[in-house]
């Protein structure tokens, strides 16, 4: 474990297998469970805790109180039985390059963020989550397994997006929406389809969107919208049930695709 140009609280627990690079700073209590990689410049503030085979890319910031790798069940039964979770975690977890990681957001195990991803406060990541570069969850926001999530989304304050949800480049979540992925809420054996949200669409806040639904490249849904079938490409659609309206004007832009291309541009 390389401690060059690091600062190291002397109250963090640290695993000898871990990898810590240049420059970095290890808050109080913090602890590196496992064989972690940090990279160059990562601030990892106080209590927070990584689990098993992480990899923090240079530039990176954990808020107090974070946890990454959060273990599988599986991995936590065996934690309760051997009363050792130094080699009982399972999988990997994968942060990128410059991203915020604001204090109390939990990401489990087999979870990957690209480059500069930005999370709010209390933000939950289940296993298997994928995240695109410079895209931004916000507070409170939940993000259930086996999910994919483009790059350049902006997913608002408390939205719910259920296991199994695609959701693609540029795609922007109101506050409070919800996808779903269970038609018979529990009362039918039948395997889960989330919701595919297309490129660059837009959800009003405190819409739903039903299970298996698309809703198309570039559409709208306003806002407490019910979206219980199929929306084509650029349709504007509102009510419940939703039902389209007319269609996006051609001089409408997505703005969050505009301003991803600036920042390429500049870094």
């Amino acid at each position: 474990m390389s401690k060059t140009s690091t600062n190291i609280d002397q109250s963090a627990q640290v695993s000898d297998k871990a990898t810590i690079g240049q420059g970095c700073h290890i808050g109080f209590r913090t602890r590196i469970l496992g064989p972690a990689k940090i990279g160059n410049d990562v601030w990892l503030d106080a209590n927070v805790t990584l689990y098993g085979n992480v990899t923090v890319q240079d530039s990176t910031y954990i808020g107090a109180d974070c946890i990454i790798g959060y273990p599988k069940r599986q991995d936590l039964e065996k934690l309760i039985k051997d009363k050792s979770i130094e080699d009982g975690v399972s999988g990997t977890s994968i942060i990128g390059k410059k991203c915020i990681i604001r204090p109390k957001s939990v990401i489990y195990v087999d979870s990957t963020l690209g480059d500069e991803v930005e999370l709010g406060h209390n933000v939950i990541l289940r296993e298997g989550v994928s995240v695109g570069n410079r895209s931004l969850i916000g507070t409170n926001v939940v993000v259930d397994g086996n999910t994919i999530i483009g790059k350049g989304v902006s997913i608002q304050t408390g939205s719910y997006i259920c296991r199994k949800s695609l959701i693609e480049d540029f795609v922007f979540l109101g506050p409070y929406c919800v996808l779903t992925n269970d038609r018979y809420v529990m009362r039918l054996e039948i395997e889960l389809e989330g919701p595919n949200i297309k490129r660059g669409a837009s959800i009003g806040a405190n819409s739903t969107i039903m299970p298996g639904v698309t809703i198309g490249k570039g559409s709208v849904i306003g806002s407490q919208a019910v979206v219980t079938e199929n929306i084509a490409d650029n349709s504007i659609c509102f009510g419940v049930p939703a039902r389209v309206a007319k269609h996006v004007p051609p001089s409408w832009k997505n703005l969050l695709e505009e301003r991803y291309k600036k920042a390429s541009h500049r870094s």
